[in-house]
């Protein structure tokens, strides 16, 4: 009894550490957000104060908070953006704190409420998240961070900044942990049969912010295209709603048109024949959808627009056909006057199909090879993909960093500077960032979704809403082959809402056992070894290969930190004082290259000091040095390099103040390198 007891503990430990640790790498990212994007001054306070009035409010109120903060989903961009007169990603943080804060006061957040063949892939992605961001972290700062900050640097070849990368991947590992925590709630919030609730509390607010981006957008397309639109999207003349961005706004609407008639159907009891007015209100949420998607002028909303439209038509056929040639008149007027209401309202926007049409292929093989090329290697974001992938297969580039490091591995490839981007393809864009070992998690679910998908069968009572939510689901999984919708925040809430009202709709989850919460032993001490392996992996890769200074190295742009500015010795020959630690990528000039370097310790007789120099991560120079001697050595650099990579170290540093002098600086060795042709 003694061992079962203690194994069952073993097994609950090891499960319910994962949860905290995924809040608290959520909290960490949060907290390194508000304080890393220094525009917005009262940011930091008004996401606490946020978070911790959704967390009060909540207790006692969980359907309102609930639905309050869900409604903001896709407007809080417009909203903000009204207020502060820009938008910005991190301005968002207010409405992830009173979302969060409501989640944490009304569920347990020591254990996971996933189905549990779900869970350990789900929490194995999300742990794979929480430890891989601190990594990346380190690595975009050299990891030395205490150094890094100070210093006027970019982290790639396209002139980015290290806060703003890594605001992004601040950004995406939110998207990440929220979208799990999200799903967690639901299933914890609205249990079996608990169709109508769910609907009410999440569907519905969620319809009604739509609804208003709808509107929006129409203003958008009919009156003034620069509302609440974004620059380069006001001058392409393509609507984005309230959501600051053409491309989700348009794959938000053409989702809903699906979404809005599953939840029409819901409500209908499906032993009554349907009234006219429910298909004149489907041609009514259609009509509006296409509106949306051809305003925003979105490619992949088109896709996934017709993908729905098919799976809604499916649907709803033997529906219209119990309703009567004379009854169902009405609603194709009703359907045609919508039709050419939105095609007069969306004239002055570029619709999808005027983007798309020159891009498509002739009837040629070597059109059509030519089409299938591209669609794969996507203006090169495809290609440097595949080269991020092969160069670290198991562990990848690291959460949120391809955005980062495309510009460079593009530049590697011959295809310039790229802009930074994501690799036009979702699945394919998770591979690069998290390779095999850190791609488990998700590449385990999203299998056990789609035999979810293609192999159960609704029950009769809501087999008609479960086939269009299956259909929008499939249209959201077309899309995400060409592009990444989910990269979205409120687009990942919505992917995520609506896999739990599938699951939930096919009501095939049988009852939870006793024991339904007491995973093997050997399944979540298999979590956390992944956990490990790939944080330990990521590590080594990161150091080894993927540092700024080798980036620099590889891609040739400029990069150095801890070197003051030169000055003149005596004999007039520039040189620079480092920091306790320095490097430099300098461009060659020369296959050879001399470094001299010493130490300028006022006691160097009596507490000698180590110095140490790197050529392009060899060894160059390591003496303790008991005098000011410059120490001097040379190396040949080989063939097709453009940089080397020069960096410094010593053991400690002084400061002239220490000694009665003006100067306050920190001051390591001296350095100087030449290029030379012996």
């Amino acid at each position: 009894m003694a061992r079962l007891f203690l194994a069952f503990m073993t097994v609950t430990l090891l499960e319910r550490g994962t949860k905290p640790l995924v809040l608290l790498s959520l909290f960490a990212a949060a907290g390194l957000t508000v304080m890393t994007a220094n525009v917005w001054s009262a940011l930091p306070w008004v996401s606490l104060v946020t978070l911790v009035a959704s967390f009060l409010l909540a207790r006692r109120y969980p359907i309102v908070v609930a639905q309050g903060s869900l409604g903001m989903t896709y407007l809080a961009p417009g909203v903000l953006a009204f207020a502060l007169g820009d938008f910005r990603l991190w301005d968002l943080m207010p409405w992830f704190a009173s979302l969060t804060g409501m989640m944490l006061a009304t569920s347990d957040p020591t254990r996971w409420h996933l189905p549990v063949p779900w869970r350990a892939p789900l929490v194995a992605w999300g742990l794979a998240v929480a430890v891989g961001w601190p990594v990346v972290w380190l690595r975009e700062f050299d990891f030395a961070p205490s150094i890094v900050p100070t210093a006027d640097l970019v982290n790639n070849g396209a002139g980015v900044p290290p806060d703003i990368v890594l605001l992004w991947v601040y950004g995406v590992v939110l998207t990440h942990g929220l979208g799990l925590l999200w799903v967690d709630w639901l299933c914890a919030t609205f249990r079996r049969r608990d169709n109508s609730s769910f609907l009410q509390t999440v569907l519905v607010p969620l319809a009604i912010g739509c609804g208003v981006a709808t509107i929006v957008a129409v203003y958008q397309s009919a009156i003034d295209i620069g509302f609440l639109n974004p620059g380069h999207w006001a001058t392409l003349r393509r609507a984005s709603g309230t959501l600051m961005d053409a491309n989700p706004f348009g794959m938000m609407a053409a989702l809903w048109g699906g979404i809005g008639v599953a939840m029409l159907l819901s409500w209908q009891r499906a032993s009554t024949t349907p009234p006219v007015f429910l298909l004149a209100a489907t041609a009514a949420i259609l009509s509006a959808s296409w509106f949306g998607l051809w305003a925003s002028g979105s490619r992949s909303a088109l896709l996934a627009g017709a993908v729905v439209l098919f799976f809604v038509a499916r649907a709803m056929w033997p529906l219209v056909l119990r309703v009567g040639t004379r009854r169902l008149a009405p609603t194709v007027v009703v359907a045609v006057l919508l039709g050419c209401v939105a095609l007069v309202a969306t004239g002055s926007s570029v619709g999808p199909w005027e983007r798309l049409s020159p891009t498509l292929p002739g009837a040629s093989a070597e059109s059509l090879r030519a089409f299938a090329t591209e669609l794969w290697d996507r203006n090169g974001y495809g290609t440097t993909a595949a080269r991020m992938i092969a160069d670290s297969p198991l562990v990848g580039v690291g959460v949120g960093s391809f955005h980062a490091l495309v510009p460079d591995v593009g530049f590697e490839l011959g295809y310039g500077r790229l802009e930074p981007d994501n690799a036009q393809n979702w699945f394919r864009h998770q591979l690069t960032e998290f390779g095999i070992l850190g791609s488990l998690g998700w590449m385990v679910w999203v299998i056990l979704f789609l035999r979810l998908l293609f192999s159960d069968r609704p029950g009769s009572s809501s087999g008609v809403s479960a086939g269009i939510v299956r259909g929008v689901l499939v249209s959201l999984g077309l899309a995400s082959m060409v592009g990444m919708p989910t990269q979205n925040v409120a687009l990942a809430l919505t992917f995520w809402s609506l896999a739990f009202w599938y699951y939930r709709l096919l009501d095939c989850e049988p009852a939870e056992p006793a024991d339904a919460h007491r995973p093997r032993m050997v399944v979540w001490a298999g979590v956390w070894l992944l956990t490990l392996s790939y944080g330990v992996g990521l590590a080594a890769v990161s150091w080894s290969d993927l540092r700024p200074p080798l980036r620099a190295h590889r891609a040739d742009w400029d990069y150095s930190y801890g070197l003051y500015e030169a000055e003149l010795d005596s004999s007039g020959e520039a040189f620079q004082w480092a920091r306790g630690r320095a490097l430099a990528v300098v461009p060659l000039s020369d296959r050879w290259i001399e470094v001299s370097a010493w130490a300028h310790h006022p006691d160097l007789t009596e507490a000698p000091v180590r110095l140490q120099v790197w050529v392009d991560g060899v060894l160059l120079i390591d003496s303790v040095r008991h005098d000011e001697a410059p120490v001097t050595e040379a190396v040949r650099i080989p063939e097709g390099r453009l940089r080397v990579l020069v960096e410094v170290e010593v053991d400690r540093t002084w400061s002239p103040s220490d000694y009665g002098q003006t100067d306050t600086r920190e001051l390591g060795p001296g350095l100087r390198w030449r290029f030379i042709d012996p």
